[in-house]
């Protein structure tokens, strides 16, 4: 895949938007997290601040789809970025006001998630109509590139600007990004949606969807495989900061860096992914990045050197975004475009509710029994994705 290809036309305005939204989306996760561990130093807290806002984006993603599906993308995705600024830019004002941190957690834990997962969703659900069919590997990769970009410069401004200026400038630049991207979708002249075979009613829209997964349960259990990568990334948020404080004895910047490799790891598995495995190649490397993965997460539980560290997070993150660049194309190839969008969003809200209950069970373990436990949990879930990749089997034509 060549840079210049990521920058001209539809596909260009498409990595570019992703890419700003996401450092300014990531700010709101690696930030935010760092910012309750260093002002309660509670995992507990941690965990319940992300089952309440995984909570918030499962009832949030059962609408998700039908936005996805029906309307107009670039849209939606605008305002969910204008929205997220805005969001932001309270934050550092009552950061600066001197609002006692619990209720900034707290109400960012009800207000953070839903234009975040809205705007993953949708962009996400668009894929199909920047790149054809052919080219849907791609279209997979370039979205994990943009995640991980935005991941590794998230983690880069909260190292450094957390550690010399603190959270409200940190989540200022967050607002500063996230309004950047909206603005340049206010002057796109590009579509980001694909014709749809007929007109339907917001309700009926969601219940054609549930009856499309009801009558494809292949379809159903294949996508639960497919965003385990996905819950494993996002219950590694609630382990990594109370790991690095308090079984490395690190801080921000070790903390920050630390998430910056994993997503320099991701990028890069993002390009090599379209590149280099082909389809049929596609099925062997799925196992075999299960199983990496998984031997990575063990690997966390008896290492205490930072050094090493940063070099199996930056193992883990190839893994784990390979993963879900190859398992994504798999599912795009075999849902019908139409349905696409709910598929997705009804498959991601039950990842969330799964992720709501293990942010607060991974705080709990890692407070009352040891902290590497929540790693226990990550590599329970790898190896339940690996057996359950053996055991679907699709029934015939889509």
């Amino acid at each position: 895949m060549k840079i210049t290809e990521l920058l001209k036309g539809k596909a260009g305005l498409f990595f570019t938007v992703n890419a700003l939204a996401s450092i300014g989306l990531n700010i709101g996760i690696v930030g935010v997290n760092w910012f309750i561990i260093s002002s309660t130093g509670q995992n507990e807290v941690l965990g319940i601040y992300g089952a309440l806002s995984l909570a918030v984006a499962f009832l949030t993603l059962i609408f998700a789809g039908t936005f996805t599906d029906k309307y107009n993308k670039v849209a939606i995705m605008k305002y969910c970025c204008l929205g997220q600024a805005l969001l932001f830019f309270l934050t550092a004002a009552s950061c600066l006001l001197g609002v006692p941190a619990i209720y900034i957690i707290y109400a960012l834990a009800l207000l953070n998630m839903p234009c975040m997962v809205i705007f993953t969703t949708v962009s996400r659900g668009a894929i199909p109509a920047v790149w054809d069919k052919s080219e849907l590997s791609k279209g997979n990769s370039i979205i994990e590139i943009t995640i991980q970009v935005g991941a590794m410069f998230a983690a880069l401004l909260t190292g450094f600007l957390y550690h010399a200026f603190g959270f409200s400038l940190l989540i200022f630049v967050g607002a500063v990004l996230t309004l950047g991207a909206y603005l340049i979708l206010c002057f796109s002249k590009y579509s980001f949606d694909y014709e749809l075979p007929e007109k339907e009613g917001f309700l009926l829209n969601i219940k054609r969807g549930i009856a499309y997964l009801r009558g494809r349960k292949d379809i159903f259990f294949y996508g639960l495989v497919v965003f385990v990568p996905t819950v494993v990334i996002s219950a590694s948020n609630t382990v990594i900061p109370g790991y690095v404080e308090q079984y490395l004895g690190g801080g921000p910047l070790v903390y920050g860096f630390g998430d910056m490799v994993f997503a320099v790891g991701a990028m890069f598995a993002g390009f090599l992914a379209h590149r280099f495995i082909s389809p049929t190649q596609r099925p062997i490397w799925q196992n075999i990045l299960f199983a990496v993965g998984a031997l990575s997460l063990a690997l966390f539980v008896i290492n205490k050197n930072i050094y090493f560290f940063l070099i199996n997070i930056f193992i883990t993150g190839v893994a784990i975004a390979g993963l879900r660049v190859l398992l994504n194309t798999s599912f795009m190839e075999v849902v019908k475009s139409e349905y696409l969008g709910r598929t997705l969003s009804l498959l991601m809200a039950i990842s969330m509710a799964v992720q709501a209950l293990l942010s607060y069970l991974i705080g709990l373990i890692m407070d009352s029994w040891k902290v590497t436990g929540g790693y226990w949990v990550l590599i329970g879930l790898m190896l339940a994705g690996l057996l359950g990749l053996q055991w679907i089997r699709f029934e015939g034509e889509k």
